[in-house]
């Protein structure tokens, strides 16, 4: 059975480190904040306010896939929210629905999130972080020829149609 961190790798889906991101500035009222960046990877977010560490699910709950971060209570008037944390294209949730949707087959379950991410810009521009030089429709281009490669070697371990059966025009 292939895991999240495998298929990760194969998509090159490289987590990106957020280090000391100012969120915010209580004024002793607001509760919620909103991180720059998503989706969260599980378990990286360290959270300050005005300097004094806080504890997830005690002082703070954060949504991964949205970057919500609600607070308990609100920071008091003038207290710097600062949070560091690492995200990428994809959550470890998303992966895992493409794994258990492809029955743990590694290409396959590849070759769907990557047909995924040409369809989204924001998560495209995640996954290359950013870079504004890049000819995106090219790159578009250039993933949906590997997708179309891993569809098609995941099908074919499991005995099924290849990609080649499907309009990629819908896609793109």
């Amino acid at each position: 059975m292939s895991t999240i961190d495998e298929l990760r790798l194969k998509i090159l889906d490289r987590p990106q480190v957020v280090l000391d991101e100012r969120v915010g500035t209580g004024d002793g009222a607001a509760t919620v904040f909103k991180l720059a960046h998503a989706p969260v990877m599980t378990g990286t977010a360290m959270v300050r306010v005005e300097g004094v560490l806080n504890t997830e699910d005690e002082d703070y709950a954060l949504d991964c896939a949205t970057g919500k971060l609600t607070f308990d209570e609100a920071p008091g008037d003038g207290e710097a929210v600062v949070a560091s944390y690492d995200f990428a294209a994809f959550s470890d949730p998303e992966l895992q629905a493409y794994l258990d949707q492809a029955a743990g087959n590694l290409a396959l379950a590849a070759g769907e999130a990557l047909l995924t991410l040409i369809s989204d810009q924001s998560r495209l521009v995640t996954w290359a972080r950013g870079d504004m030089r890049i000819d995106y429709e090219k790159l578009r281009s250039d993933i949906k020829d590997v997708a179309t490669r891993y569809v098609n070697q995941g099908r074919s371990e499991v005995g099924g149609a290849k990609a080649t059966d499907v309009s990629w025009e819908e896609v793109t």
